[in-house]
């Protein structure tokens, strides 16, 4: 187990914090290891409490696959600021790729790039390509880049299995996610074609530093405060590993088991711009 999720949240009431801000953090660590239960993606390895901050330690074969296990708990913390760093490789490797990601903005710094062997060209994906994503060693599913910013990319997977049946086919997953299956090739790029109209383009919510909540998109752009329905039915946004993305498609297919954590990349058509915003 060499790679690495280590998440630091900011404590309040001394270096070690406060009995109450302590008893939160152990009971994350219960919940951690619930969500981790029988998963095979890693363990928890502890905490380090000290310098107005508590570390959370987290250890598997994959950084990504691990975050995305543990994301949703990672959150619940209320203590802000929040920053969760993955790592590629041992801890004294100088060679291991890490980036830090934003709990509560998921913005990504720097942007990931996790090197592969023999896979060194960079190819920079446009709105509007389309790739493919393999799913079994005959099948492969098409998906699109909808929208790009900074290191977030926003991707449309279509309930294709070719890509002559892209254009008529339904979105079955979307998902706000980083580019490193496209950059690094593991989603080849097969064509390009005008971003479709009927894309549902996502809204979120999103809690920061104010009450009520705000409204945001795909990117993070607040769009409006959000009601009291709002806050509690909206999904919060957060971005997700591209292995996650074909995990789920490969699911979709029949290919591995579909989990929960699956479900944020199904389209809802009542958490859309469109629909809670009233313009596209």
């Amino acid at each position: 187990m060499t790679d690495a999720v280590i998440v630091r949240y900011a404590l309040t009431g001394g270096p070690f914090g406060t009995t109450d801000g302590r008893a939160a953090v152990y009971a994350l660590q219960e919940r951690l290891t619930a969500a981790l239960a029988g998963l095979d993606v890693g363990d928890l390895d502890g905490n380090e409490f000290g310098g107005d901050e508590v570390s959370v330690y987290l250890y598997g074969p994959d950084a990504d696959r691990l975050y995305d296990a543990v994301e949703p708990v990672l959150r619940s913390l209320p203590a802000r600021p929040a920053r969760a760093t993955l790592r590629y490789g041992e801890a004294g490797d100088p060679e291991a790729v890490r980036y830090e990601i934003d709990l509560d903005t998921g913005r990504v710094e720097p942007p990931p790039a996790r090197p592969k062997p023999g896979k060194r060209r960079k190819i920079v994906a446009a709105e509007g390509d389309v790739f493919r994503i393999p799913i079994d060693d005959v099948r492969s599913v098409y998906g699109q880049v909808v929208a790009k910013h900074d290191s977030s990319t926003l991707v449309v997977v279509f309930d294709a299995l070719s890509l002559d049946a892209v254009d008529g086919a339904d979105v079955l997953l979307l998902a706000n996610t980083f580019d490193d299956c496209l950059v690094d090739g593991e989603w080849p790029i097969v064509g390009h074609r005008l971003v479709r109209a009927d894309v549902p383009w996502p809204v979120y919510k999103f809690w920061g530093s104010i009450r009520p909540p705000e409204i945001v998109d795909h990117f993070g752009r607040v769009l409006r405060e959000a009601t009291p329905e709002e806050a509690r039915t909206l999904r919060s946004r957060s971005q997700s590993t591209a292995n996650t993305v074909t995990d789920a498609a490969k699911a979709a297919f029949g290919v591995g088991e579909w989990r929960d954590a699956y479900d944020k990349f199904l389209p809802d058509e009542r958490a859309t711009v469109a629909r809670v915003i009233g313009t596209t």
